[in-house]
């Protein structure tokens, strides 16, 4: 079932307008695993939101971290709900999610938004008890008064620490 054809109808399937269509594709889609997340995450670069919102949902679902750097990078979305939805699903990766999301941190430390998110995630970890001390000094400077300042400079020493040590 999982060749690129199949799979690419599928991911058509996804903008269908009968409601049983779309969800039999996203099933489908799921228990195709790895295989559909290069399509997957294709279908995030597309102009229209719905299609990147199934996209993150999707991946969100397949649970693999081989798309926690895509999922990082919906971070930026201007859509809230993509926006949320990609939160929603890095923090679904666990701890396969906290180096992609620090190196995220690193490019895009500017970006407000980026830091919303980034703070969401880390923070819901850090209720969940497994934050390393290094990565919780990231979270500690999202929590500074001029976190853009602080947070790269975390966010390096954090992945130094994991890549390394």
């Amino acid at each position: 079932m999982n060749d690129v054809i199949e799979l690419s109808s599928l991911i058509d399937k996804l903008g269908d307008k009968d409601i049983h269509v779309r969800e039999q594709a996203r099933y489908l889609l799921v228990d195709a695993g790895a295989d559909a997340i290069p399509l997957l995450v294709e279908l995030m670069k597309s102009p229209n939101t719905h299609d990147r919102w199934e996209a993150v949902k999707l991946l969100g679902k397949i649970g693999d971290k081989s798309a926690a750097d895509a999922l990082v990078e919906e971070l930026l979305d201007d859509s809230m709900n993509i926006h949320w939805a990609a939160s929603e699903a890095l923090i679904g990766l666990g701890g396969g999610a906290i180096l992609p999301l620090l190196e995220g941190l690193t490019k895009h430390f500017d970006s407000a938004r980026f830091r919303q998110g980034a703070y969401h995630i880390l923070h819901m970890f850090e209720h969940m008890g497994f934050l390393e001390p290094h990565v919780q000094e990231v979270l500690n400077a999202l929590r500074d008064v001029q976190p853009s300042a602080s947070v790269p400079w975390a966010a390096e020493r954090a992945i130094e620490a994991l890549k390394y040590h």
